[in-house]
């Protein structure tokens, strides 16, 4: 599911909410620098009012790549008290979308250089990170934390996953995850994230799952019902406004009010 349509409804249901903050400070697109491993990557950074340091939350997009409604997402994230980023994955490799084909432009290393950087920024707080993923971008949050030998980033507290591809994944995450998905999702099956949820629960690891019954992939998507990758899809407002609801549960226990 493109992601622009995802962080839109996000966006929407936290402003349903009618939680009063004040209006953020000017965002900006700024370039992580290149390291051994990953390019140059643009990122769009918001950042609340005041001086911080803030806790700060990265959203990672889905195939169709960085636009203007991921920004509109940070934006909200900085009124809510949050440094809000939004990195871009596929403008360095000259990528417009990875819906197409199988290169994601590691969405995951990126993301792992970003959280680097931002730790770097006198306006955040070294150990109070978090990352929300939305389809490929869920994917991508699932690698950081839920690969086997691997160590999640430093600083980051919490994740949270919009309908990713659990299928191989073990559950022993590295730090507490909410997943959030639907039941009649066809493109990305909720059975392989149950499996996931239980078995991380079992070994006592802080995962949770909420699966929205009758919901598809992207029930997070305002609009006219359409056909994605072959299926249905359509906007579920009511799970909408929930996940964010427990978004905002979510950072506030782990990163601060």
């Amino acid at each position: 599911m493109s992601h622009r349509f995802s962080v839109l409804a996000l966006t929407l249901a936290l402003s349903l909410m009618a939680l009063v903050a004040a209006p953020a400070r000017a965002a900006v697109m700024l370039i992580v620098p290149p390291t051994a491993s990953t390019p140059a990557i643009p990122v769009y950074v918001a950042r609340p009012p005041g001086n911080g340091p803030f806790p700060a939350v990265l959203l990672l997009h889905g195939c169709a790549g960085f636009d203007g409604y991921l920004a509109v997402g940070a934006d909200r994230l900085a009124a809510h008290g949050y440094v809000g980023a939004a990195l871009d994955v596929l403008g360095p490799h000259g990528m417009q979308t990875a819906c197409n084909g199988p290169s994601d432009g590691d969405e995951a290393g990126a993301a792992r250089a970003v959280l680097a950087w931002l730790r770097t920024q006198p306006y955040v707080m070294l150990d109070k990170l978090a990352v929300i993923g939305f389809s490929m971008g869920a994917d991508a949050a699932l690698t950081l934390i839920d690969t086997p030998g691997s160590l999640a980033p430093v600083g980051l507290q919490v994740a949270a996953v919009y309908y990713p591809s659990c299928t191989g994944r073990d559950g022993l995450v590295r730090v507490p995850l909410h997943i959030f998905d639907g039941s009649a999702d066809q493109i990305a099956p909720p059975a392989p994230c149950a499996a996931m949820a239980k078995a991380g629960a079992a070994a006592g690891k802080p995962i949770a799952i909420t699966t929205y019954p009758g919901a598809t992939h992207g029930f997070d998507v305002p609009g006219p019902d359409h056909d994605f990758y072959g299926t249905k899809v359509h906007f579920d407002p009511a799970a909408a406004l929930d996940s964010a609801q427990q978004i905002l549960q979510l950072l506030a226990r782990y990163l601060g009010p």
